[in-house]
């Protein structure tokens, strides 16, 4: 048998690809019709990413389960920014602002998939703004993204670029939602640590309300924190700043003795950690910037507010395994 496999299934009459590593006993599904959603990943028969219990309850809320694509990610005050003197409406999706943007819940072409021992099972997939003619009227700019999903020896990744084929410098604000699953009452058997070394001020409303400073929260984090300790728990909500350079974070799993981790490359220094009230997850999400960052004042060395020139093309990787302790 060989060790790689990509399997064309089913979820409830949508089709799916499975990544499959034999020697890993890993398996990683994605459903390419509704976000390229990657809404399961299991390990030696336990599950790391929740899934909702039909596909029906995905199509309807897409930002609350498995691995959303958000673009932009958080949510956009009044659906409405300025960049480069132009200004964007966005539909207000999220009354009265904007949240999380729709590629989470758009379809995406496949362009390839395959499975062998040099490249593992992987999956590529792509979304182009100018084919998709209600998103350009509001985001003007050809924007396409090819984004591929490979299972390798255990890990799991993601890799993607955003090319902007336009004549026009487009805004760019990227971020993921992962849903980490763990069991019911587990919650005091899960430890979180993330390289966090400020927390944003935020409003009443969920935005930025000052600039990032060290608290005990990030202070926790850098040694571990269990989920129900955090603050709302559950559905409790927090900004962070990241440390420069990679960044890793870990999930520790004290009833599986397993440990996730997390390497998110040197691309998302924004994280926001959320703790689900409606499923058993908790969020690591990272960003390229804050939420609502095209209506901020704070400097782009902390917001992470940046641009994609005509003809540019931005890359960023991302990647899951998990270990024995």
């Amino acid at each position: 048998m060989n060790q790689y496999e990509v399997i064309h299934s089913e979820w409830e009459g949508e089709s799916t690809l499975k990544l499959v590593d034999h020697q890993a006993d890993a398996v990683a599904e994605i459903i390419p019709a509704v976000g390229l959603h990657l809404f399961r990943f299991d390990v030696r028969n336990h599950s790391y990413i929740a899934k909702p219990d039909a596909l029906s309850e995905l199509r309807v809320n897409s930002s609350r389960y498995g691995v959303p694509i958000l673009f932009p990610p958080g949510r956009v005050k009044e659906a409405a920014f300025t960049f480069g003197g132009r200004e964007y409406r966005l539909p207000a999706n999220r009354e009265p602002d904007h949240a999380h943007g729709q590629l989470r819940e758009r379809p995406w072409k496949v362009v390839a998939s395959g499975a062998d021992a040099a490249g593992g099972a992987y999956v590529s997939a792509e979304f182009d703004i100018a084919e998709t003619p209600d998103m350009l009227a509001y985001f003007p700019h050809a924007a396409c993204f090819r984004f591929t999903y490979r299972l390798q020896d255990g890990t799991l990744s993601l890799s993607g670029e955003i090319a902007n084929r336009g004549g026009n410098t487009m805004p760019l604000s990227l971020g993921f939602h992962p849903y980490f699953a763990f069991a019911e009452g587990e919650a005091d058997r899960v430890r979180v640590t993330i390289p966090a070394v400020a927390e944003w001020p935020l409003s009443a409303g969920g935005f930025a309300a000052g600039e990032p400073v060290p608290t005990a929260l990030t202070a926790a984090l850098q040694e571990g924190a269990n989920v129900s300790s955090l603050p709302g728990y559950p559905g409790g909500s927090q900004m962070l700043s990241i440390a420069p350079g990679s960044q890793i974070c870990e999930i520790a799993y004290e009833a599986r003795n397993t440990k996730l981790i997390f390497e998110m490359g040197d691309k998302f220094p924004i994280h926001v950690l959320f703790t689900a009230p409606w499923t058993n997850a908790v969020s690591l999400e990272p960003y390229t910037s804050i939420m609502n960052v095209f209506n901020e004042s704070y400097l782009s060395e902390i917001s992470g507010a940046q641009s994609l020139e005509e003809g540019a093309t931005f890359t960023f990787n991302w990647a899951i395994h998990v270990e024995t302790k």
